[in-house]
């Protein structure tokens, strides 16, 4: 990948294993730092100071593959589950995607939603290659991104931990912070997008 040049031509398979309103597109992947926290290593341990940065944002094409969420599934969450709902939805998604195609757990990359953010969040459940130019495993995984979402919810289903947030076996993701996310949501708007599509 040289510059902001596209690795792999982005093209969608006309052959699909399965039909799927899933979309594959070229994407800007934006990364916005707004500062970092002081940790004590020591007693007391804990965050002992927040500071803010004014650092400029980085961007790079790549690609990225996604579903909207049908609105009965979204009426069916409330607002403030939602976000966290689809988050879990988008980690156990990327947990599953090495069982179908060759390739590295951190090749892709989910939306992730952040815990300081209020704001609009897309209602899609959303991976998108990591390297900038993209890799190609997004449109490479389109076709069959039902079968992905059936996979993501026999994992969600099967895994036995009790907590509202799961554990890194089903939706937690080392990359991230693995705020605003609930297991359960995430299995409710699975199972409803599945049968909307």
């Amino acid at each position: 990948v040289t510059g902001d040049k596209t690795a792999y031509a982005f093209k969608v398979p006309k052959n699909q294993l399965e039909k799927t309103t899933a979309q594959a597109q070229a994407c800007t992947v934006t990364t916005k730092w707004f500062g970092f926290y002081r940790i004590r290593k020591s007693k007391p341990y804990g965050v002992f100071d927040e500071v803010e940065l004014s650092l400029p944002s980085y961007s790079y094409e790549s690609q990225a593959v996604w579903i909207q969420v049908p609105e009965s599934v979204k009426s069916a969450v409330t607002k403030e589950n939602l976000r966290s709902g689809l988050h879990a939805a988008c980690h156990a998604l990327l947990h599953v995607v090495p069982l179908f195609v060759r390739c590295n757990y951190s090749d892709l990359a989910p939306e992730c939603a952040n815990p300081s953010e209020q704001g609009y969040f897309p209602e899609r459940i959303l991976l998108y290659d990591r390297h900038p130019g993209g890799t190609g495993i997004s449109a490479q995984i389109r076709p069959f991104f039902t079968e992905l979402l059936k996979a993501s919810l026999d994992l969600l289903t099967s895994c036995c931990c009790s907590a509202e947030t799961g554990c890194p076996s089903c939706v937690q993701n080392y990359a991230c912070h693995n705020e605003v996310i609930h297991k359960n949501t995430g299995i409710m708007i699975i199972k409803g997008v599945l049968e909307a599509d």
